[in-house]
């Protein structure tokens, strides 16, 4: 073992912990929480990029518009065996923040001699906000959160053991979580500096160096080939979201000169405590063992491209609070480290953000069932907009009459269209039948493409589409009237649909649909 905690003659705080039952007891029971909760009480319809992956998954593909085919993959897996319902499109979240927990775990284990560590390290995990939300809402940063768990404790085995295939392993880890979301090279970065700083990596033979790039690579090959072969769209979608030239939305750092606000550093800042209180648990850990444990230094030093280089965005762009969520998976077993010594001792400046971390963690938990009780209280219910999270069945229901309205009515087929493509995947997933829905936001002044737009079937450029929907009418979600008139002879006004969860966004009816004009550059 790396580096002992204490010396644990007489262990006092949970002795049962030090085995794998109890890990994998509660990675069973918690996972089986969520499915339970899934499949017969949750109330909650699909977010827009919820629906939009499970749209990507109807069309399978080596990659996609704006992230790698990961989430579309696992999706698509999900949904073929259990059916398109809500909890089969989130059951992979269920499974990936399990495999984080585990491999959490597992690299506690690895790095401290006290096994316990394992157990509490895999209770921490999911005491982590952002990833307890994440292990039931199907996004790509639950898989990649977990690819990013495995990658740590595969690399800290590495330098441990010295052994070739850790470091391979560690290569795959990393290609699987490219898939989901191209930050990951940031940790591959990461674990760079710290194999080339601990000189222990080092001295792995080339044949093991070029075997773990081979493997990382297998998650780019996808990824290169589909891009190549729609003119780099990634790329110019990612500088987009940094507002530089060349990207698929307007610059904001060219002719007018360098724009910045201090808030964007400011909220990137306060975003980094979202990791709560196992954040303190896992910088004391650090600062503790950052001279003796190898281990650690590999975690800490893994850590820091992700969190600088965000840091470094915000000077040009205002950062997402999901972007660094990688840089927190290292402070989990870090924290789990001194924990239980610390309690064998009942030492209260650990003890104390030890039980906050589990206060947090359950109700984090607990905070989505709650919500639509709380929404019901005379004291809270206005501050808490259930129907915004719920309303999509009945925004569904009620679209299907009109649509049936108008087949009546004009006796021609109707179809369904919308400015943004989070609300298309919406009704595509929840109109019976799972019809072809058409996004326009491309169209709009300075909209942004999606991936509706590389659809032959769904693109609204496309010769073909057009001649398809000439002359029917629609029922079209959100945008301005103005903008409508421009592809329909007639557009009307019929306010937003019952159980419409933004309130500003309005509903048309449209009739004799010719195309939209080319959108100036």
């Amino acid at each position: 073992m790396e580096h002992a905690l204490n010396n644990h003659s007489r262990k006092t705080w949970a002795p049962w912990a030090g085995g794998w039952t109890s890990v994998i007891v509660f990675v069973i029971a918690i996972s089986a929480l969520r499915l339970i909760y899934l499949i017969w009480l949750s109330p909650y319809t699909l977010a827009e990029d919820e629906a939009h992956y499970w749209e990507w998954s109807r069309h399978l593909d080596w990659s996609y518009y704006s992230k790698g085919p990961g989430v579309a993959w696992v999706i698509a897996a999900a949904t073929s065996a259990f059916g398109n319902v809500e909890w089969s499109v989130r059951l992979p979240a269920i499974i990936a923040a399990g495999v984080g927990s585990i491999a959490s775990a597992l690299t506690a284990r690895a790095v401290f001699e006290d096994r316990r560590s394992g157990f509490v390290a895999a209770v921490l995990y999911q005491c982590v906000p952002p990833f307890s939300v994440l292990g039931i809402i199907m996004t790509i940063d639950g898989p990649y959160l977990a690819s990013w768990a495995v990658a740590c404790y595969t690399a800290v085995m590495a330098a441990k053991t010295a052994k070739p295939r850790w470091l391979v392993a560690t290569g795959l880890a990393l290609a699987v979580g490219f898939l989901f979301k191209y930050t990951i090279v940031l940790l591959a970065i990461g674990l760079i500096i710290a194999a080339i700083a601990g000189r222990k990596l080092v001295r792995f033979p080339v044949w093991a160096w070029l075997c773990a790039t081979a493997a990382f690579g297998l998650g780019l090959v996808p990824v290169l080939i589909w891009n190549a072969e729609h003119d780099w769209v990634t790329v110019h979608h990612l500088l987009g979201h940094l507002g530089i030239s060349g990207g698929d939305l307007p610059a904001t750092q060219g002719k007018g000169g360098w724009h910045y606000s201090p808030l964007w550093t400011l909220e990137y800042l306060a975003m980094l405590l979202l990791v709560g209180p196992v954040g303190v648990l896992g910088n004391i850990a650090a600062i503790k063992y950052w001279k003796t444990s190898p281990g650690v230094r590999v975690l800490v030093v893994a850590s820091l491209p992700i969190l600088v280089f965000y840091l470094l965005v915000t000077f040009v762009a205002e950062a997402e609070g999901n972007w660094a969520l990688g840089g927190f998976v290292a402070l989990v077993p870090l924290a789990a480290g001194i924990v239980p010594g610390a309690l064998d001792r009942n030492y209260i400046p650990i003890r104390a953000p030890w039980r906050l971390s589990l206060v947090t963690g359950l109700g984090t938990l607990l905070l989505l069932p709650s919500l639509p009780i709380l929404a019901t209280s005379q004291y809270f219910g206005q501050w808490i907009p259930v129907h915004r999270l719920t309303g999509l069945r009945e925004v569904a229901a009620a679209a299907e009459e009109h649509l049936e309205a108008l087949r009546q009515q004009t006796w021609l087929e109707p179809f369904l269209i919308a400015e943004h493509y989070g609300r298309t995947s919406q009704l595509a997933f929840y109109v019976t039948g799972h019809p072809v829905v058409y996004a326009a936001g491309s169209l709009t002044p300075a909209g942004r493409r999606s991936q509706y737009d590389l659809w032959p079937e769904t693109d609204l450029r496309n010769p073909a589409t057009i001649k398809s929907l000439t002359g029917r009418p629609a029922l079209i979600f959100g945008g301005k009237r103005k903008f409508w008139l421009e592809a329909f002879d007639r557009v009307e006004d019929i306010g937003p649909l019952p159980g419409e969860p933004k309130s500003n966004r309005t509903t048309y009816l449209g009739y004799g649909f010719h195309g939209f004009p080319e959108p100036a550059p």
